[in-house]
């Protein structure tokens, strides 16, 4: 098991809507992985967004971040729901 995230970082799951398309070879996780990352560096909150974890939910990604940025992650359009822990 990896380190401990440091304590301002809390684990959240973000669950998003299905996406309307994924080339053939992509994984769903992906997808979602890589809009976050667009969203996170696009409003400068790089600092902000620990780790992505793998999760074997459908539609869901386990990240640790920390409270601000999972209050502005539901400024995404694919993004249906935040939840803590």
């Amino acid at each position: 098991m990896g380190a401990m995230p440091p304590a301002i970082f809390k684990p959240f799951r973000i669950q998003f809507a299905r996406p309307r398309a994924i080339r053939p070879g992509r994984s769903e996780r992906d997808v979602h992985a890589e809009a976050l990352k667009r969203f996170v560096s696009a409003n400068g909150m790089a600092g902000d967004l620990h780790s992505i974890n793998p999760s074997s939910a459908y539609g869901i990604l386990e990240v640790h971040c920390t409270e601000r940025l999972a209050r502005r992650v539901m400024d995404m359009p694919e993004v249906e729901t935040v939840m803590e822990g």
